[in-house]
Protein backbone atom coordinates (compact mmCIF):
# COMPACT_ATOMS: atom_id res chain seq x y z
CA UNK A 1 0.00 0.00 0.00
CA UNK A 2 1.96 3.25 -0.91
CA UNK A 3 -1.17 5.57 -1.68
CA UNK A 4 -1.69 8.48 1.04
CA UNK A 5 -3.75 10.75 -0.15
CA UNK A 6 -5.89 10.84 2.94
CA UNK A 7 -2.99 11.94 5.42
CA UNK A 8 -4.04 14.39 7.28
CA UNK A 9 -1.55 17.07 9.30
CA UNK A 10 -3.40 16.71 12.80
CA UNK A 11 -1.96 18.68 15.08
CA UNK A 12 -3.09 19.47 18.56
CA UNK A 13 -5.44 23.03 18.57
CA UNK A 14 -2.90 26.11 20.45
CA UNK A 15 -4.62 25.98 23.78
CA UNK A 16 -3.03 21.77 24.35
CA UNK A 17 0.23 23.25 23.70
CA UNK A 18 -0.13 26.08 26.58
CA UNK A 19 -1.62 23.80 28.90
CA UNK A 20 0.07 20.47 28.35
CA UNK A 21 3.74 22.06 27.35
CA UNK A 22 4.26 23.79 31.03
CA UNK A 23 3.58 20.25 32.76
CA UNK A 24 5.50 17.84 30.60
CA UNK A 25 8.46 20.13 30.87
CA UNK A 26 8.30 20.02 34.65
CA UNK A 27 7.42 16.16 34.57
CA UNK A 28 10.71 15.75 31.86
CA UNK A 29 12.84 17.79 34.31
CA UNK A 30 11.65 15.71 37.28
CA UNK A 31 12.19 12.16 38.67
CA UNK A 32 8.39 10.84 37.67
CA UNK A 33 10.08 11.30 33.97
CA UNK A 34 9.69 7.44 33.69
CA UNK A 35 8.41 6.15 30.78
CA UNK A 36 7.59 9.77 29.22
CA UNK A 37 11.24 10.43 28.57
CA UNK A 38 11.57 7.39 26.02
CA UNK A 39 9.56 9.71 23.56
CA UNK A 40 9.64 13.15 24.46
CA UNK A 41 12.69 15.37 25.87
CA UNK A 42 12.58 18.75 26.50
CA UNK A 43 14.89 20.91 24.50
CA UNK A 44 16.23 24.60 25.47
CA UNK A 45 18.00 27.12 23.39
CA UNK A 46 18.35 30.78 23.41
CA UNK A 47 16.82 32.66 20.31
CA UNK A 48 19.14 34.06 17.71
CA UNK A 49 18.06 37.84 17.38
CA UNK A 50 15.86 38.37 20.68
CA UNK A 51 18.27 36.85 23.71
CA UNK A 52 14.69 35.13 24.91
CA UNK A 53 15.46 31.40 26.16
CA UNK A 54 12.92 28.04 25.04
CA UNK A 55 11.91 25.91 26.93
CA UNK A 56 9.79 23.10 25.35
CA UNK A 57 9.25 19.45 25.25
CA UNK A 58 9.62 17.88 22.02
CA UNK A 59 9.26 14.11 20.31
CA UNK A 60 12.11 12.50 19.35
CA UNK A 61 14.01 9.37 17.99
CA UNK A 62 17.12 8.43 19.37
CA UNK A 63 19.87 6.69 16.65
CA UNK A 64 23.48 6.72 18.46
CA UNK A 65 24.11 9.64 19.61
CA UNK A 66 21.90 12.08 17.49
CA UNK A 67 18.27 12.85 18.25
CA UNK A 68 15.71 14.09 15.50
CA UNK A 69 12.83 16.14 16.00
CA UNK A 70 11.04 17.40 13.32
CA UNK A 71 8.85 20.74 12.96
CA UNK A 72 7.61 23.07 11.27
CA UNK A 73 7.29 26.18 13.90
CA UNK A 74 9.11 29.31 13.48
CA UNK A 75 11.61 28.31 16.56
CA UNK A 76 13.37 26.02 14.12
CA UNK A 77 15.11 28.73 12.52
CA UNK A 78 17.16 29.73 16.09
CA UNK A 79 18.82 26.02 15.48
CA UNK A 80 20.66 26.30 11.59
CA UNK A 81 24.32 25.77 11.81
CA UNK A 82 25.63 23.88 14.92
CA UNK A 83 23.52 25.96 17.54
CA UNK A 84 24.95 24.49 20.78
CA UNK A 85 21.74 23.57 23.09
CA UNK A 86 20.38 22.51 26.03
CA UNK A 87 18.66 18.92 26.45
CA UNK A 88 16.71 16.98 29.47
CA UNK A 89 17.22 13.65 27.68
CA UNK A 90 16.00 10.70 30.37
CA UNK A 91 15.86 12.66 33.33
CA UNK A 92 19.56 14.10 32.56
CA UNK A 93 20.43 17.69 31.69
CA UNK A 94 22.80 17.02 28.57
CA UNK A 95 24.85 19.40 26.26
CA UNK A 96 23.74 19.03 22.19
CA UNK A 97 24.19 20.84 18.89
CA UNK A 98 21.61 21.00 16.41
CA UNK A 99 21.31 21.97 12.55
CA UNK A 100 18.42 21.99 10.72
CA UNK A 101 18.07 20.55 7.08
CA UNK A 102 15.23 20.64 4.79
CA UNK A 103 17.15 18.62 2.33
CA UNK A 104 14.55 15.95 1.24
CA UNK A 105 17.15 13.08 0.60
CA UNK A 106 18.13 14.27 4.45
CA UNK A 107 14.65 14.56 5.60
CA UNK A 108 13.68 11.29 4.00
CA UNK A 109 16.18 9.42 5.77
CA UNK A 110 15.44 11.04 9.38
CA UNK A 111 11.66 10.17 8.82
CA UNK A 112 12.18 6.87 7.96
CA UNK A 113 14.19 6.97 11.29
CA UNK A 114 11.28 8.74 13.07
CA UNK A 115 8.22 6.65 11.70
CA UNK A 116 9.28 3.34 11.94
CA UNK A 117 6.37 2.44 14.95
CA UNK A 118 5.08 5.31 15.49
CA UNK A 119 1.19 6.18 13.93
CA UNK A 120 0.43 9.25 15.49
CA UNK A 121 3.66 11.23 15.04
CA UNK A 122 2.64 9.94 10.96
CA UNK A 123 -0.86 11.57 11.35
CA UNK A 124 0.40 14.84 12.92
CA UNK A 125 3.39 15.40 10.37
CA UNK A 126 0.97 13.80 7.63
CA UNK A 127 3.88 11.01 6.17
CA UNK A 128 2.77 7.75 5.73
CA UNK A 129 5.82 4.99 5.82
CA UNK A 130 5.33 3.03 1.93
CA UNK A 131 5.69 -0.46 2.21
CA UNK A 132 9.78 -0.54 1.95
CA UNK A 133 9.62 1.66 4.89
CA UNK A 134 10.69 4.71 3.07
CA UNK A 135 8.24 7.80 3.73
CA UNK A 136 5.86 8.15 1.21
CA UNK A 137 7.70 10.76 -1.76
CA UNK A 138 4.19 12.76 -2.75
CA UNK A 139 3.39 13.23 1.70
CA UNK A 140 7.32 14.04 2.06
CA UNK A 141 7.07 16.55 -0.56
CA UNK A 142 3.77 18.14 0.81
CA UNK A 143 5.29 18.01 4.35
CA UNK A 144 8.45 20.23 3.05
CA UNK A 145 5.99 22.81 1.32
CA UNK A 146 4.05 23.01 4.70
CA UNK A 147 7.66 24.12 6.13
CA UNK A 148 8.40 20.92 7.95
CA UNK A 149 11.85 20.31 8.71
CA UNK A 150 13.96 17.90 10.59
CA UNK A 151 16.49 19.07 13.16
CA UNK A 152 19.59 16.70 14.36
CA UNK A 153 20.49 17.19 18.04
CA UNK A 154 24.30 15.92 18.50
CA UNK A 155 24.80 14.74 21.71
CA UNK A 156 28.03 16.44 22.59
Amino acid sequence: MTSSTTTENRRPPRLVYMVVNPLMSLLLRSPLHGRLSGRMLLLQFTGRKSGKRYRFPVGYKQVGDTLFVTTNSGWQKNLRGGVPVNIWLRGQQRRATADVTNDENEMREGYRQMLAGEPQLSQIIGVKLDADGSPNAADLARARQRGYVIVKLKLV
